[in-house]
Parts: C-alpha cells; sequence; structure tokens
C-alpha cells in the first residue's frame, strides 16, 4: 500500500528543518569560533578552523577564572535545586491530596506570580535583599531569589502530576494502616520521577543561564560570581578575544547537555504524562 505525503506534509517538514538550522547553527559557529586564533577568526569568521587548537579552553580556564565560576555556579545551581525540589514536592503534595483551606485559590495566586515577568521584581528585590544587608553574603541572595522565582511553576507542575495518580493507591495504603508522610514517600515520590526530573532540567537550565538578577546581585563583591557573569570579563572595552570567550561560552553549555543526555526519557516521559490531568 502506497502512502503518499500531502504537499502540505513537506512543507511542513521544510519548516521544521529550517528551524533545526536556525537553532543548531548559533551552537556550530560558536564551537567553531572556539578552536580558532584570534588572526583566524578574524582572516575569515565564517570559515572552518584549519586546526582543532584547545589552548583556547585552557586559557578560559586558567588565565580566565572559568574554574572559579564553574564552581561558584555548581554551588548556586545544587542549592537552588535541593530546596526548590524538596519544599515544591511537599507543597504540591498537599495542595493536591490533603484538603488545605483555600488550596484553589493558592494554586490561582501562584500561577499570577508564574506569569508575572522576571524584571518587574528585579527593583523590589533589591531593595528588599540590600535593606536586610544580604547583598554582600557570598551566594545567599542569587540563591534565595532563584528559589523564590522558581517555586510556584514548580509546585504547579509537581501538582498536577500528583493529581494523576489514581486515588485509589493513596486510599488502599491509608486503610493498610500507612501515615500520610509514609504513604506521600513509599507510593507518591516514586511514581513522580519523571516530574521531578522535568522539572530538575528546567530549574536547572534556568539558574545555569540566569544574567540578569546575578549580575546585579553581585555588584559590590568579586566573591561567588557565576559563569553568566564571569563571561562578561571576557569582553574588554575595545578588544574581545572571541577563542576564549566561545570557549568559556561552550564549557557553560557543557553541563547542560550533559543533563539532559541522562535525563532526557524522564524528561520527555514527564512532559507527555503531566498533561494528563491538570
Amino acid at each position: 500500500m502506497n502512502t503518499r505525503i500531502p504537499l502540505g506534509g513537506y512543507a511542513l517538514r521544510a519548516v521544521l528543518v529550517c528551524l533545526a538550522v536556525v537553532n543548531l547553527y548559533p551552537l556550530l559557529f560558536t564551537l567553531m569560533t572556539s578552536l580558532k586564533t584570534s588572526e583566524q577568526f578574524f582572516t575569515d569568521i565564517w570559515a572552518f578552523p584549519r586546526e582543532f587548537l584547545v589552548d583556547n579552553y585552557v586559557q578560559a580556564f586558567e588565565i580566565g577564572r572559568i574554574g572559579e565560576y564553574f564552581y561558584n555556579s555548581v554551588v548556586i545551581a545544587l542549592v537552588t535545586l535541593a530546596m526548590v525540589t524538596v519544599v515544591a514536592a511537599f507543597a504540591a503534595y498537599a495542595l493536591a491530596r490533603l484538603r488545605v483551606p483555600f488550596g484553589g485559590a493558592i494554586v490561582g495566586l501562584l500561577l499570577i506570580i508564574q506569569i508575572l515577568p522576571t524584571e518587574s521584581m528585579i527593583l523590589p528585590l533589591y531593595m528588599m535583599m540590600s535593606k536586610l544587608k544580604l547583598l554582600g553574603v557570598t551566594y545567599v541572595p542569587v540563591t534565595f531569589a532563584y528559589v523564590g522565582w522558581l517555586l510556584p511553576g514548580t509546585i504547579v507542575i509537581l501538582r498536577n502530576f500528583f493529581l494523576s495518580i489514581p486515588s485509589e493507591l493513596l486510599e488502599s495504603a491509608r486503610m493498610d494502616g500507612s501515615g500520610e508522610i509514609s504513604t506521600m514517600f513509599r507510593i507518591a515520590f516514586p511514581l513522580t520521577g519523571g516530574a521531578i526530573a522535568t522539572c530538575t532540567v528546567l530549574n536547572f537550565c534556568f539558574v545555569w543561564g540566569e544574567l540578569l538578577w546575578a549580575q546585579i546581585s553581585t555588584l559590590t563583591t568579586e566573591k561567588g560570581l557565576p559563569l553568566t557573569v564571569g563571561l562578561i570579563n571576557f569582553q574588554g572595552q575595545y578588544v574581545t578575544d572571541w577563542g576564549l570567550m566561545t570557549a568559556a561560552i561552550c564549557m557553560i553549555l557543557f553541563p547542560l547537555f550533559l543533563l539532559f543526555m541522562f535525563l532526557q526519557k524522564y524528561f520527555v516521559q514527564g512532559l507527555t504524562s503531566g498533561a494528563v490531568k491538570g
């Protein structure tokens, strides 16, 4: 049986290929530039590197203090993800499966907070951190802000997953004498591995690449600078070493690819199963 692809199918595929090229080419350009010397880059920006040089990566790590910035970003990401995951999991389970007063209003408020642009919170957040004298404390202003921004969306996503769990499973556990905490850890949490992985990937991408608040909150200190802020130091006032800068960008992107490669299965599973029930 011959199945012919309609003309609209070819057009859709052509659009998807064009979108893929548009999104992948900047990554390929960054990778090629990171393997060039400054002379090769300014001679022909679009050409492939004549030889694969790793000196840019070595210099970016040693001279550009990428190692220090990388460590700071890892600490900020781990602390933020741990706090967000623990608090959001308990809050989402309570909103989904317990009789929390005004639970619907709380979820609605979380959705409203989630759709607010981050830029609208920068000024009041900075003033609050300044009055609490937290701006000079290493990691604290960045981490606290990220936790506050990520909690509403994470709670809503996990709540939808908890709602998709059959009530019969939880009721049978309660009838067998299982307490609420035991039911949550033994039944509910193991079934939401895909949801937690999804939130982890999304939250990590935000924390790892956020620049605006990270730069503003570290203006008064040289300690605890994350990668995104440290990357600005590669840009000079008059001249920029694009080889070193793109090498640093590649090192920043590598953990994102690594995380998604290992959590891809759970990430896709979480996206599909999260839409079952809202």
